[in-house]
C-alpha cells in the first residue's frame, strides 16, 4: 500500500478562492521537499487561453536510505475552469522504479505501471491550503522485479476508488510547519501475486478486500524546494508521519505446487484495521482483527489439512526506530482469543470428543529498554553479525494461556549483560527471575493422551517434567514454579540447581 499512497500523493498536495496551476505545483514541491524529493519536468506549455497549463516529462524522485524511487508520468495537464477550480489530468503511462542498493554492491529493481487517465482530480483553495478531492471507477497498478527464470509480479486493482487531500502551511511557535493529510476509499481492492523461481512451479497469492480505508498525515518544518533529490537516511527530524488501514472482509489465497504435491493455504477476516505512526523517535505500531480465519488445504497425505478460527486478535509495539546511544522505553502485546480448529480436524484426532473441542485463549505482553544498534530506516550491514538491536531489561507483563481446562500464567523481570555471553549459546548473559503458576495441567494431559496418535508415553515425559520443574500448592492439580538466572550463568528452578 506503500506505492499507491506515494503515487495517488503525486496526484495532490497545497490548496475557496481561485488558485492556479502554478499554485498546485508550487504546493507539490513544497510536499515533496518535505522527504527530500524533487519534481522536475521537461517543459511548460501554457494554453490557448493563457492559463491552462501542460508539464511534458513530469518526475518525482526520493532517495531514501540507498533506495531511489522514481515516478513519473509522460505529461500532466492541469485545466482552470470558471468555478475557481483546477482540473488535474494524467497521461495513462504512469511508472515508478524503485532500485535498492545494498552494501555489497548489489542491487534489485522493481517496476510498477499504471494509468490514471480515468482519474477525476479538482483542487481548490488557496496557495498555501490547497484542498483535493478525486475519485476514478478502477485503477490498477501491476508491479514487476526479478527477470523470466526468478521474480515476481503483482497486480492491484482498485475499483470505486474516493478521496480528498488537504496540504497546508501554518505558523507555529517553532516555525512555519507543512501539513498533508487525507483519507482514501476503495470499494474493492483486489491484489494478485505470483513468484516464480528457477526450481518448483510458480507460487501464486490472491487477496481481495472491501470497504478499505486509508487516513494519513504527514507533517514536517518547511524547507527550500530542492532542485535536485536530496538522499535522506530517516524520516526528518521533527517530523511526524501517521498511516491507519481499515478494512471489511478480507478473503485469500496462497498456493504452490512441487514434486511433493500442491498446497492452498486460506485466509481471511470480518473485519481489522492497521496502524502506524513514527513521531520523534517513537514508532507505534497497531493491529486488529475480528473474525479471522486461516486454513491449509494439502494434497500430500503426509501433509495436514486444517481450518483455524479466531474470534479476535490484538498486537501493538511501541520502539525507537532511530540508532541511540542509550537504551530507550519500548513494548509490545498479543492478544488471540477464541483461538479454535475445525469439527473435522477434531473429529479425526478426537473420535470420542475426549477433550470437548475447546478453543484457546493467549495473551502476552512484554516491556523494557531497547538500543538500536541501526535506524529501522538504515538497517544493519550485510556483513555485520551483530543483531540490529539490544535489550538490556526485559520485563514479562503478562503470560496467559488458557485451552481445555488449563491455565499457565507467568510474568517475571531480565536483565541482560551486553559485555558477557553465554558460553553455551553464545547469548548475552541473562540474570533474573521468571514465575509461572499452572492450573488443571494434569487434567489437560489425561485428557490429551487420549487422543488419536498420542503416544502416551509423551505423556507421561509432561507429567514428569511438571513434577521436577513445577512445585504443586494445596489446591488439586495446581502447580507454581519459579525459574532464576544467576548472574554466572547458573539456573535454578524451584530451589533445585539445574545448571
Amino acid at each position: 500500500m506503500k506505492h499507491i499512497a506515494l503515487i495517488l500523493t503525486l496526484a495532490s498536495s497545497p490548496a475557496m478562492a481561485e488558485i492556479t496551476p502554478m499554485d498546485v505545483l508550487e504546493s507539490w514541491r513544497t510536499v515533496y521537499a518535505g522527504s527530500g524529493e524533487a519534481i522536475s519536468y521537461g517543459s511548460l506549455q501554457a494554453g490557448p487561453d493563457g492559463k491552462s497549463v501542460l508539464l511534458t516529462d513530469v518526475s518525482a524522485v526520493a532517495i531514501i536510505s540507498g533506495s531511489t524511487s522514481t515516478s513519473h508520468f509522460g505529461w500532466v495537464r492541469m485545466q482552470p475552469n470558471p468555478d475557481g477550480e483546477v482540473l488535474i489530468t494524467f497521461s495513462p503511462d504512469g511508472e515508478t522504479v524503485d532500485v535498492t542498493r545494498f552494501s555489497d554492491g548489489t542491487e534489485t529493481t522493481t517496476t510498477m505501471r499504471f494509468d490514471f487517465s480515468a482519474l477525476a482530480l479538482v483542487a481548490t483553495g488557496f496557495p498555501s491550503d490547497v484542498r483535493y478531492s478525486y475519485s476514478a471507477p478502477q485503477v490498477t497498478f501491476i508491479e514487476e522485479s526479478g527477470n523470466a527464470g526468478s521474480g515476481s509480479r503483482m497486480e492491484i486493482t482498485i475499483t470505486d476508488l474516493s478521496g480528498e487531500e488537504t496540504a497546508i502551511t501554518n505558523v507555529t511557535e517553532s516555525g512555519p510547519r507543512v501539513a498533508d493529510f487525507g483519507e482514501y476509499r476503495f470499494g474493492q481492492v483486489e491484489i494478485k501475486t505470483e513468484s516464480t523461481s528457477f526450481i518448483g512451479q510458480p507460487s501464486v497469492t490472491k487477496i481481495a478486500a472491501v470497504d478499505v480505508i486509508i487516513t494519513y498525515r504527514w507533517e514536517f518544518p518547511l524547507t527550500d524546494i530542492p532542485l535536485s533529490p536530496v538522499a535522506m537516511a530517516d524520516l526528518p527530524q521533527q517530523s511526524n508521519l501517521m498511516m491507519q488501514i481499515q478494512a471489511g472482509k478480507v478473503s485469500g489465497a496462497i498456493s504452490d505446487a512441487s514434486a511433493l504435491g500442491s498446497n492452498v493455504i486460506s485466509f481471511g477476516q470480518k473485519s481489522g484495521s492497521l496502524e502506524m505512526q513514527f513521531a520523534q523517535n517513537q514508532f507505534r505500531f497497531e493491529l486488529a482483527s475480528q473474525g479471522s480465519t486461516l486454513g491449509v488445504d494439502a494434497s500430500a497425505p503426509e501433509r495436514p489439512s486444517f481450518d483455524l478460527a479466531l474470534a479476535d486478535l490484538r498486537a501493538t509495539l511501541t520502539m525507537p526506530f532511530r540508532k541511540t546511544p542509550n537504551a530507550t522505553p519500548f513494548s509490545a502485546a498479543l492478544s488471540l482469543s477464541g483461538l479454535a480448529l475445525d469439527e473435522a480436524s477434531w473429529a479425526k484426532a478426537d473420535p470420542e470428543n475426549s477433550m470437548g473441542r475447546p478453543a484457546a485463549d493467549i495473551s502476552v505482553a512484554v516491556s523494557g529498554l531497547m538500543r538500536l544498534r541501526s535506524g529501522m530506516f538504515t538497517g544493519a550491514s550485510l556483513d555485520s553479525e551483530d543483531a540490529p538491536f539490544f535489550i538490556p531489561d526485559l520485563t514479562l507483563d503478562t503470560l496467559r494461556i488458557a485451552a481445555g481446562g488449563a491455565v499457565i500464567e507467568g510474568q517475571g523481570d531480565m536483565r541482560f549483560d551486553p559485555r558477557r555471553n553465554d558460553p553455551d549459546t553464545d547469548l548475552p548473559l541473562a540474570k533474573g527471575a521468571l514465575d509461572f503458576s499452572i492450573i488443571g495441567a494434569l487434567g489437560f494431559l489425561d485428557r490429551f493422551g487420549r487422543l488419536t496418535d498420542v503416544d502416551p508415553m509423551a505423556v507421561l515425559s509432561a507429567k514428569g517434567g511438571l513434577g521436577m520443574f513445577a512445585s504443586p500448592t494445596d489446591a488439586p492439580d495446581n502447580f507454581t514454579s519459579r525459574i532464576e538466572f544467576l548472574s554466572g550463568g547458573g539456573i535454578v528452578v524451584n530451589g533445585k540447581t539445574v545448571r
